[in-house]
C-alpha cells in the first residue's frame, strides 16, 4: 500500500461515535475525519484514500439510513483497505456486518475489519427498562472500556491486518430493518416541544440533516429524520419529547464532545 493516509467517514447523534472516531484519529498516522452528513449534500462522492473507515452508531440492529445511503453512494474504487467501527447499546449489532457486506458486493469490494464497541443506547424513545441512560459511574466505565479496545483495533488497522467480518444472511431481519429504512424519515411525526421551549434554536443547528425549521421560534420537523436523537438529547431545556416515551427520562450528552463539534459534522 503506497498511500498511508486514512480517511474516516463518521456519523454521530449524541457523541459516542464522534468520540470513537476522534480517538482512532489520534492513534492512526495521517488520518482525517469527514462527516457523512456534509458529504451527502454532494451529487457524487469519491474516496481518494487507500485506507477508508466508517464510524457510526448502530440503528435497528444495523446501519443508520444516512450511513446505508452513503456507503451505497460512495465510490470506493481507490480503497485497498476498508474498515468499520460502530458504537452500540446492549448487543444490538447482529446485522451490521451482513448489511455492510451486501452494500460492497456491487462495488466488488470487501470489508477487511468490522468492530462493534458496546457503550450504551441513546434510544430513550424505546423501552425504559431496556434502554435507561446510565449513571455517570457506569457511563464512564463503559466509555473507558470501549476506548481501551481501540488500542488493539488501531494497531490492526495500521498494519492492514484482517479482522473478523461476519458474512451471515440479512434475511432474518430483512423485513424489519428495511421497514426501518423506509419509515425512519417520518418517525419525527411524534416529536414535539413542551412549554419549556425557549426558542434557542440549538435543535435546528445540531440536526445533522437540517430536518428542523424554527417557526415562530418553535421547532418543526421536516420528515427527513434519521432518529439520531441529537435534538432530543441536546435541548438545554429538555423541552423536546417523542410521544409519551421520553417524558421524565434523563438525557445524554457525551462529556467529551461539544455541541459545536456535532454541528460541524454537517459542514462540507
Amino acid at each position: 500500500m503506497q498511500n498511508n493516509k486514512t480517511t474516516i467517514y463518521y456519523f454521530s447523534g449524541t457523541g459516542n461515535s464522534l468520540r470513537i472516531a476522534k480517538c482512532l484519529k489520534e492513534r492512526l498516522n495521517e488520518c482525517e475525519l469527514i462527516g457523512i452528513a456534509g458529504l451527502m449534500k454532494q451529487d457524487s462522492i469519491k474516496a481518494t484514500s487507500e485506507k477508508v473507515g466508517f464510524v457510526f452508531p448502530v440503528n435497528s440492529w444495523a446501519l443508520p439510513k444516512i450511513v446505508y445511503d452513503f456507503i451505497e453512494k460512495i465510490d470506493l474504487s481507490k480503497a485497498k483497505y476498508i474498515f468499520t467501527v460502530t458504537t452500540m447499546g446492549g448487543f444490538s449489532n447482529q446485522y451490521v456486518s451482513p448489511v455492510l457486506v451486501k452494500l460492497l458486493e456491487p462495488k466488488n469490494k470487501e470489508f477487511d475489519a468490522v468492530y462493534n464497541l458496546r457503550i450504551f443506547s441513546n434510544n430513550i424513545w424505546g423501552s425504559k427498562r431496556i434502554n435507561p441512560v446510565p449513571t455517570k459511574e457506569k457511563g464512564d466505565k463503559r466509555r473507558k472500556k470501549a476506548e481501551a479496545k481501540l488500542e488493539k483495533i488501531a494497531e490492526i488497522i495500521s498494519n492492514n491486518q484482517k479482522g473478523k467480518v461476519k458474512k451471515g444472511s440479512v434475511y432474518p431481519m430483512k423485513d424489519e430493518y428495511f421497514s426501518f429504512l423506509k419509515e425512519v424519515n417520518t418517525m419525527d411525526e411524534k416529536y414535539y416541544v413542551d412549554e419549556n421551549c425557549n426558542g434557542c434554536g440549538i435543535c435546528q443547528q445540531i440536526c445533522p440533516v437540517d430536518n428542523i425549521k424554527l417557526v415562530d421560534e418553535k421547532p418543526e420537523w421536516q420528515h427527513k429524520c434519521q432518529m439520531c436523537t441529537s435534538c432530543l438529547h441536546y435541548c438545554p431545556q429538555i423541552a423536546i419529547q417523542w410521544g409519551e416515551f421520553t417524558l421524565g427520562r434523563e438525557r445524554y450528552n457525551h462529556p467529551d464532545i461539544t455541541v459545536k463539534e456535532l454541528i460541524n459534522q454537517k459542514q462540507v
